[in-house]
């Protein structure tokens, strides 16, 4: 089986797909993209129940890899992946192409690489249940940043929807009800920021991983440092109504509480960055 499990949860479109391919860039990880289905899950209100579940799918996947057998993955095309979203867009809106299916990896020996499997809503719906049986890390980005790309992709926080954190988190589903799609996006993205902030856990900025070519990642899973190849922000282009629709909320998004990871000025900066390209 593995050296040990961790689990990764962050904000949706923070960079949490570039962490597990910088992971799986090691040859001592294995690091899996949402392998766990939240459907599969019977229970979703006894919360000791729920985490046995998803511990039982786990060891299912660490027994699988080190069998060589196949498994289900968020990505049938592989652990490689740079980004589940595509770059063609119909609409304005950029369409998700990672599907989920079967992948198999040749057989790894026992003790021989650390497990680590990334899930976002589910996880962070679940965190203080999850802490007391695994070491989690959590993902966070400039909520600009965040919110320029929930604004253009096909996912459901483009319609300010969080299916799993909605089932697995009854006060969040409560909330969102008859709100306007930017009011859900905005208290989707507090929810994310007040749940890792009670966690306590590790939290991991993207912009830090990108700075430091993901040592910053590798650090907060206590796994030794490597070398990689400099990592850099990419630059996107924006229409006007998207830039406008943002323009709209930046007061809003600056009243987010970001817990010292973000600054209103870091909001700002980031906004005028995108504007001016």
């Amino acid at each position: 089986m593995a050296k040990a499990v961790y689990l990764i949860s962050g904000i949706p479109r923070s960079g949490t797909t570039l962490c597990c391919k910088l992971l799986n860039e090691r040859h001592d990880t294995v690091a899996l993209h949402e392998p766990i289905d939240p459907q599969s899950i019977i229970s979703q209100t006894n919360k000791t129940d729920v985490v046995e579940q998803i511990a039982q799918q786990i060891s299912s996947l660490d027994w699988a890899i080190c069998q060589g057998l196949s498994f289900t993955h968020g990505a049938k095309g592989g652990l490689i992946l740079d980004n589940p979203v595509g770059q063609h867009a119909s609409n304005g809106v950029r369409n998700v192409v990672a599907q989920r299916g079967q992948i198999k990896l040749a057989a790894r020996d026992a003790n021989s690489f650390h497990l680590i499997i990334k899930q976002n809503a589910f996880f962070t719906a679940l965190l203080s249940d999850l802490t007391k049986h695994y070491s989690l890390v959590c993902i966070v980005r400039n909520p600009v940043d965040v919110l320029l790309s929930w604004l253009t992709v096909d996912l459901p926080v483009n319609r300010g929807r969080l299916p799993a954190g909605e089932r697995f988190d009854a006060e969040l589903a409560a909330a969102l009800k008859d709100k306007s799609v930017s009011e859900r996006q905005l208290l989707i993205l507090q929810w994310f920021f007040d749940q890792f902030h009670r966690s306590g856990l590790a939290v991991v900025r993207y912009e830090d991983v990108i700075a430091s070519d993901g040592r910053v990642l590798d650090e907060s899973l206590g796994l030794p440092a490597t070398h990689r190849s400099p990592l850099h922000k990419m630059q996107r282009q924006f229409s006007a109504k998207v830039l406008t629709d943002m323009e709209l909320m930046l007061p809003a998004i600056v009243a987010l509480n970001c817990y010292g990871w973000y600054a209103p000025s870091d909001i700002h900066q980031a906004f005028a960055e995108i504007a001016r390209v």
